[in-house]
């Protein structure tokens, strides 16, 4: 049996239909509408496609790429059809990250709801981040330190954002994301206060911090920090005044930190 050839779509205008909606996909837009994003960066590219082929839209290159290590995941592509080569100031557009790497649009995974119950023992993160930078690098700690379960409240951008996976260098693919209530809704769940473990600047020291054997950590959102009723039962990431504060990503992987090392000790 003959294997088919399939000839790549050449894209050269940035008035083709389908270079627009990508363009969409840069910014996050296209999340919501194509349930579609982008991944950058030769290494995630190539894993994912050989892992998760299935959820592979398409494979995008410009013209005059070298294959150089990736020659088979183009041949995959371009054999089912699904490789797009785009004139080089166009893929510019694309590549946000000037990876200058190929980019592989994926569909973007769903996202349950959150039945707001703590059943296994351990962590599990509520992040309420506004920036996907955020989300992605509390994620890439939240995998690091044996987090399985990631809750996004309201007010989270979503952690396929491209930029959500860049910064989690792809972890947000082997993390179980679900979607819960607002930053301000989580405390009036029934029976969660008592789980909860808030993080804020002016709560106590959390190296006095003994973690319940299940829980909730609850950073506060990037700037606000966290509701009133949560702050005095908060713990802080102690300091010594050279800087003002923490950004809140790096919050969470040092509070993930002192509950994992907690953790190997006993």
């Amino acid at each position: 049996m003959i294997e088919k050839i399939h000839t790549p779509l050449i894209i050269t205008s940035p008035d083709n239909r389908t270079f627009k909606a990508l363009c969409k996909l840069t910014d996050g837009r296209g999340l919501k509408k194509q349930e579609r994003t982008l991944v950058s960066g030769t290494k995630l590219v190539r894993e994912l496609a050989l892992e998760r082929p299935q959820e592979c839209c398409s494979l995008i290159v410009f013209d005059g790429f070298e294959e150089s290590g990736m020659g088979d995941v183009v041949q995959q592509f371009s054999r089912e059809g699904k490789l797009l080569v785009l004139k080089k100031a166009l893929f510019n557009e694309l590549d946000m990250f000037k990876t200058n790497g190929p980019l592989l649009e994926m569909l973007a995974p769903s996202i349950p709801e959150w039945d707001c119950r703590l059943t296994e023992p351990g962590c599990v993160l509520a992040l309420p981040f506004q920036d996907p930078a955020n989300v992605g690098a509390a994620a890439r700690s939240a995998a690091a330190f044996g987090v399985r379960q990631v809750v996004l409240l309201k007010e989270a951008a979503s952690p396929f954002h491209p930029k959500s996976i860049r910064s989690s260098g792809g972890a947000v693919f082997r993390l179980a994301f679900s979607r819960g209530p607002s930053l301000g809704e989580v405390v009036q769940l029934p029976d969660m206060a008592r789980h909860i473990v808030a993080l804020d600047m002016q709560g106590s020291s959390i190296r006095e911090c003994a973690f319940p054997e299940r829980f909730l950590l609850l950073p506060g959102m990037e700037g606000q920090g966290l509701p009133d009723v949560l702050r005095p039962q908060a713990v802080a990431i102690p300091m010594t005044g050279a800087v003002e504060s923490l950004n809140a990503a790096a919050a969470v992987s040092i509070a993930l930190f002192c509950w994992s090392a907690g953790q190997l000790i006993r």
